[in-house]
């Protein structure tokens, strides 16, 4: 049973923010930077953010060429370039909020392998440019054949490399403990190890149910509005919740003598991305290979992914060169088919955001702001 003194300070809150990831951190700050009066609890089930927050590769990135290209035919011109838009404008707010030093922000630019496949791609570019003009006032894309070579990667592969200025690398770990820091000096109280089981509202607040997991009744915490943040693991609570579960793979190498590059990369239309930190490699993809099998909320390692990603590694990236895989690792992401992020109303106190796919960094605090102006706090 809890104490009077628990019951009078810790379960009562004008805002109650489930999941602490960039999501559910971003909207927690966004409410307190507009109203400094409110009070907002996160809760998070797990010691650490779970899902894909701090399990990322670490891009900030707004979609690669190809990407842009297979969106474009599959939910048309206006929905592809608004949310390319929102996801620059994210990493903006990101920056603008934490600051480059904090979340490790570097900017050597964004590349996507072309191979024979997606060659056709190339010719488009212009195309593609001119329809981003109105975000980035000058090319997206362009063509940096010569640095193939320079790179290492394998020629008779990479057929082209398409460079972008605009994208960038973040220290997933370093942001994480930074966004946690600034929240926590805002005043938001962060509890972690609670399993939220329901979330009910009636006409005097929303009651939200946890389970600490340590045989106690459960706690039941109150607040005037709720906001689920669990991207992926929302169905757990609410499983008429229509978002499907993608398992991403990474790996990450030790040291590479000489490494030859520095910046992110993807190829296949950004099912595969690569990226240097410092002189190590962190590599993660192949979802594709088995959308089945990835369509899980359970953090295990696919050995045929990882053997793919391995392949991939000795054939076109470091064809020639020394490496050793330190160790691998998977993150849940959170899909829908559009590939816009959602936010739904399902009552006047309880409210969804859902489904950044697989761009988190780069739309969580793009959606934390719209929820904030649909709750007209």
């Amino acid at each position: 049973m809890l104490s009077f003194w628990e019951k009078n300070s810790f379960l009562n809150y004008d805002f109650i923010i489930i999941g602490s990831g960039i999501l559910g951190l971003s909207t927690a700050c966004e409410i307190k930077e507009r109203d400094s009066e409110k009070t907002v609890l996160v809760l998070e089930k797990g010691i650490f953010p779970t899902g894909a927050s701090t399990r990322n590769a670490g891009f900030a990135c707004f979609g690669s060429l190809t990407e842009i290209l297979s969106n474009l035919e599959r939910i048309g011109e206006n929905e592809t370039i608004s949310l390319v838009e929102k996801r620059y404008e994210g990493i903006k707010i990101l920056r603008k909020r934490l600051g480059d030093n904090k979340t490790g922000y570097l900017n050597y630019g964004g590349y996507e392998l072309i191979d024979r496949k997606h060659f056709p791609s190339v010719e488009k570019i212009d195309f593609v440019n001119n329809k981003l003009t109105r975000i980035f006032r000058k090319s997206a894309f362009e063509i940096k054949n010569e640095k193939i070579k320079d790179f290492g990667f394998d020629e008779e592969i990479v057929k082209s490399l398409v460079y972008s200025p605009y994208e960038s690398q973040i220290d997933t770990g370093k942001m994480m403990s930074s966004l946690i820091e600034y929240s926590t000096s805002l005043g938001i109280k962060i509890i972690n190890g609670c399993k939220v089981t329901s979330v009910d509202d009636n006409e005097k607040c929303v009651r939200v149910a946890v389970d600490t997991g340590d045989n106690r009744e459960k706690i039941y915490f109150s607040c005037r509005s709720a906001i689920i943040c669990t991207n992926a693991f929302t169905p757990g609570i609410f499983p008429e919740m229509d978002i499907v579960p993608a398992r991403g793979q990474v790996l990450i190498t030790k040291p590479v003598m000489e490494l030859k590059f520095k910046g992110v990369f993807h190829f296949d239309e950004g099912f595969y991305y690569f990226r240097n930190y410092e002189n190590r490699i962190i590599f993660g993809g192949g979802r594709n290979l088995e959308f089945e099998k990835e369509t899980t909320t359970e953090f295990e390692s696919n050995n045929k992914i990882i053997n793919d990603l391995k392949e991939k590694l000795d054939n076109m990236i470091l064809p020639g060169q020394k490496y050793e895989i330190d160790y691998t690792w998977s993150g849940i992401m959170g899909f829908n088919y559009s590939k816009e992020p959602e936010i739904k109303k399902i009552s006047d106190k309880i409210t969804f955001a859902l489904s950044c796919n697989g761009m988190g960094i780069a739309l969580s605090p793009y959606v934390a702001r719209e929820i904030v102006k649909l709750l007209e706090v």
